[in-house]
């Protein structure tokens, strides 16, 4: 049974005073007889299970308190660590913060700058422009004045030319274009016919208005027969 004599002794006076506690005489039963040895024998044998089994159960008690407290230990470690995290973290995030608040100043205040630079530049065109604007309207009006007067010289030139007669006789003049009133056009030309040679030297190609004078065909296509021209005149 695991239990020495000694402690199946110290055993037995516990129950025996825990019977005598209870009310209950140790020996006699209830009508005064004594108890044999071999049921007080099985008492205290029932007795001594019974203590067992608390002691077992006791100890499975105290084995799930220490596992329980052995749990709450290792929760309580396990909270001081989230704690310590939380704590680093609202640390960094305040860190962060503060980096943040001061980044938002700085762009702030380089905003504002810039504001008022463009503020400032915008006054400045303001002003160009109506300085602008005023020399715009003087060249205006120069203009103006200039294109009047041209178109006053215009007028008189215009008028001069009007005035302007040929000369009297007959003659002819080299027509470019229509004949003035009182001419009649005339025009006549000679083609293919034999130069000493097609060079520049000898056949220089030229145009005066209406006439012409050059190679026949392409300079040098006919070795024969070289060079023709055109007169077209304006006659009275």
């Amino acid at each position: 049974m695991g239990f020495s004599y000694g402690a199946f002794c110290c055993v037995a006076l516990l129950l025996c005073g825990g019977l005598q506690a209870k009310g209950t005489p140790p020996g006699p039963d209830e009508s005064g007889h004594a108890l044999p040895v071999d049921d007080l024998r099985d008492l205290l044998l029932a007795s001594m299970q019974n203590t067992i089994s608390l002691t077992e159960l006791a100890t499975q008690q105290a084995t799930k308190v220490s596992a329980i407290t052995t749990s709450l230990i290792e929760a309580r470690n396990e909270i001081d660590q989230l704690k310590s995290k939380i704590d680093k973290l609202e640390e960094e995030q305040n860190k962060n913060l503060s980096v943040t608040t001061s980044e938002i100043e700085g762009l702030k205040s380089d905003l504002s700058a810039k504001i008022n630079a463009l503020e400032e530049g915008q006054i400045e065109q303001n002003e160009n422009l109506s300085g602008t604007t005023s020399e715009i309207e003087g060249l205006k009006s120069d203009l103006s004045a200039k294109i009047d007067a041209l178109k006053e010289g215009q007028s008189e030139l215009t008028a001069q030319i009007g005035d302007v007669s040929w000369p009297k006789g007959s003659y002819c003049i080299l027509a470019s274009g229509s004949c003035p009133a009182g001419f009649t056009r005339y025009s006549g030309h000679i083609r293919a016919f034999n130069t000493f040679n097609y060079t520049p030297t000898y056949i220089k190609p030229a145009v005066f208005g209406d006439s012409y004078m050059g190679c026949h065909g392409p300079c040098g296509q006919y070795t024969s027969w070289d060079a023709e021209f055109g007169i077209t005149s304006c006659c009275k």
